[in-house]
């Protein structure tokens, strides 16, 4: 973690805290718990996005931006499908959605979700990787030979 600047250890943090968070929803079913899990999830992706432009990944922040995008709109889908279903009526937006199976919505949103979170935490946290030896090598200087006394001005002795 020594690569890392302090964004990319709090957002590490606070993966940890939300998976746990997570687990602790998942066995309680309390909505403070949900809501501090959400909490966490959220602070984890500011915390990954400012160290992944710390680090100026712009293709990992581009693949968030569209993740994020898609995570947006399959959850809209979802529960516009999940309102229709059950009201009944027709749609909002005019052109209607299938509302047989509004759940593939979900998962279609919870996969975009994952896969961004997975994109963003790697690129905050993967290590720098060594670009092309040839072309960072630089030609060595050469090596200095000691100068004799003769060729220095002298130094000033206080009187």
């Amino acid at each position: 973690m020594r690569h890392m600047g302090n964004s990319g250890k709090l957002a590490l943090i606070a993966a940890v805290a939300a998976l746990g968070m997570l687990v602790l929803t998942a066995i309680t079913l309390d909505e403070a718990v949900m809501v501090t899990f959400l909490g966490l999830v959220a602070l984890a992706y500011v915390a990954a996005v400012a160290e992944v432009l710390a680090r100026g990944r712009h293709v990992a922040l581009v693949a968030t931006a569209a993740g994020s995008s898609l995570t947006i709109a399959f959850s809209l889908a979802f529960v516009s499908t999940w309102e229709l279903a059950f009201a009944e009526q027709s749609s909002f937006f005019g052109t209607p959605l299938p509302t047989g199976n509004p759940d593939n919505y979900f998962y279609w949103g919870a996969a975009s979700a994952a896969a961004t979170l997975l994109v963003l935490f790697l690129g905050a946290a993967w290590p720098a990787g060594r670009r092309l030896a040839k072309a960072k090598r630089r030609p060595l200087p050469a090596k200095r030979r000691p100068v004799s006394g003769a060729g220095r001005p002298a130094a000033r002795r206080p009187a």
